[in-house]
């Protein structure tokens, strides 16, 4: 499980760097130069490749993460009876923010 855990806080810090990613710019402030976009975007496939496999294998923190992809549309094409179905098996194993996001997501 601890395996599982630190693969998918792994993946998490990946996919937040994605969406990060293209606000950065390599430049230094101090030099007055045209401004170009050097940022290279990453992937996500990989990433969400491994949340969905660890999701089949019964890894909360993998379902409630990869459903709030598909809630959001993030590196996924928004599916909220996706995301509910995800939310659910988290929920049901005791994850607590998937609890809460699966009430919030019910709401709506």
């Amino acid at each position: 499980m601890n395996r599982h855990f630190s693969a998918i806080k792994l993946i998490h810090a990946i996919l937040i760097l994605m969406l990060l990613l293209p606000a950065c710019k390599d430049k230094d402030p101090f030099v007055n130069q045209p401004e170009t976009d050097t940022a290279t975007p990453i992937s996500s496939d990989a990433a969400i490749a491994k949340l969905q496999k660890a999701a089949q294998a019964g890894d909360s923190d993998a379902q409630y993460h990869l459903a709030y992809l598909y809630e959001n549309g993030l590196g996924v094409a928004k599916d909220e009876a996706k995301a509910l179905e995800l939310y659910e098996q988290a929920a049901n194993q005791g994850h607590p923010s998937a609890k809460d996001n699966l009430d919030t997501l019910k709401t709506h």
